[in-house]
């Protein structure tokens, strides 16, 4: 008589400091590791590092300043008992500055945006983070932008992460040029390096036209190239880039969409995957009490956990 033995999954659940952009940086940190997270992206912490990132948090929020050494910030992770995933995010052609999608950049312009990652890259390095995360930004409705794409902006980026030792982690988004599973492995196998990987996103699968997207079956084709998850929850609307009616983007709590996190965490038990799920909520833009943002954090927390054990 033989039996199976469940192997145990190694996946660990992150968070994203945005949700929590109304509380201080220092205690922020505290906050994420009182809700027992095992890491965290910093992407509101890299615009209070001034660095040129996207917004995420809604336009009434003031970005306060932070001035950090690798000591003081190696000191405040030891006291919270927190690692920090990664860094990001950008849209790497141009920013978000109106109606999606975004400009592609040129010139001076183009320039300043790439010094920016890279610079951000060299801060990552410096304090021992390994990835940044990124979107590609772009038109999802025109191919031609694909060269410029790679050839003005990734290229650059790339060889400039494997200089210092930090992966470039893509992400899909249905705005966005690199939109769906099939363009992630599109720019894998355009640009193969160590030093680009992927960090896929479900519910943002789950909103990409023309919808009911197998998503299982994307986490598996992404098995060689994933290195961490977005983990959120959508509907799909049926508008432009999966939008609502009212043209806004439908990103329940985990749970209460329709991204079907059983199954997506099973295809990742059948690939191996031991890497981060990042949990985000930081839907709709308007400001979201606190407290209701903690609910949904935790109720999203606990509902992956479920199929984590």
């Amino acid at each position: 008589m033989s039996y199976e033995v469940a192997k145990r999954t190694t996946m660990k659940l992150g968070v994203l400091d945005v949700v929590w952009y109304d509380v201080p940086f220092e205690s922020r940190l505290h906050r994420i590791s009182k809700l027992n997270f095992d890491g965290v992206e910093c992407w509101l912490n890299s615009a209070e590092l001034g660095f040129a990132v996207d917004r995420e948090w809604p336009d009434t929020h003031r970005v306060e300043k932070v001035v950090l050494t690798k000591n003081k910030l190696t000191k405040l992770l030891e006291d919270s008992g927190l690692s920090i995933h990664s860094y990001g995010q950008y849209q790497v052609m141009g920013p978000v500055l109106g109606p999606y999608p975004t400009e592609v950049l040129t010139g001076s312009k183009r320039r300043e945006r790439i010094n920016d990652m890279k610079r951000l890259i060299d801060f990552c390095a410096e304090v021992g983070v390994k990835i940044l995360i990124v979107e590609s930004g772009g038109d999802p409705d025109k191919p031609d932008q694909w060269k410029p794409f790679l050839e003005d902006f990734m290229s650059e980026l790339v060889s400039h992460a494997e200089r210092v030792g930090v992966v470039i982690a893509m992400e899909n988004t249905p705005q966005a040029l690199v939109k769906d599973e099939n363009d992630l492995l599109r720019l894998a196998k355009e640009m193969p390096s160590k030093a680009l990987r992927v960090n896929f996103d479900p519910a943002n699968l789950n909103l990409t036209p023309p919808g009911n997207r197998d998503l299982p079956m994307a986490i598996r084709k992404l098995k060689e190239h994933l290195i961490s998850l977005h983990a959120k929850d959508s509907v799909y609307g049926g508008g432009p880039y999966g939008k609502m009616p009212d043209g806004t983007w439908r990103c329940p709590p985990i749970g209460q969409g329709t991204v079907p996190w059983s199954a997506c965490v099973q295809a990742l038990k059948d690939i191996d995957f031991d890497g981060y799920l990042i949990i985000e909520y930081s839907y709709p833009f308007g400001v979201v009490p606190l407290e209701e943002r903690d609910r949904a954090i935790l109720s999203g927390k606990a509902y992956l956990e479920n199929f984590l054990k």
